[in-house]
């Protein structure tokens, strides 16, 4: 299972990670697993290129971002981010899942 935390600061999102593997394929035959790299590297590639208020680190199996005080730029790239793989939770719940912590 992919397992996506949302970092939260009352109504602002400062953080998204995710670590797992989907197991819904063979390795690199995995259609969930690689929409979810998919956002998430598009979303890595937005940060570098418009916000330099958003961190980033990417390990195996392991990714992650977060914003201590975002601008208006950063909690765009955060919020849009967290859309796209709620979509992906609520079509494949049995693969991926999403816990939102408040910080």
């Amino acid at each position: 299972m992919i397992h996506i935390e949302v970092r939260k600061h009352g109504e602002t999102i400062t953080g998204l990670s995710a670590s797992g593997h989907a197991e819904a394929g063979n390795m690199g035959e995995d259609l969930i697993c690689a929409a979810v790299s998919a956002i998430l590297f598009g979303l890595g590639n937005a940060a570098d290129e418009m916000s330099d208020l958003i961190g980033f680190e990417i390990a195996e199996n392991q990714f992650s971002m977060y914003a201590e005080n975002p601008d208006s730029t950063a909690k765009t790239i955060l919020q849009t981010g967290y859309y796209q793989l709620k979509t992906v939770e609520e079509s494949y719940s049995d693969f991926v899942e999403i816990k939102t912590l408040e910080v």
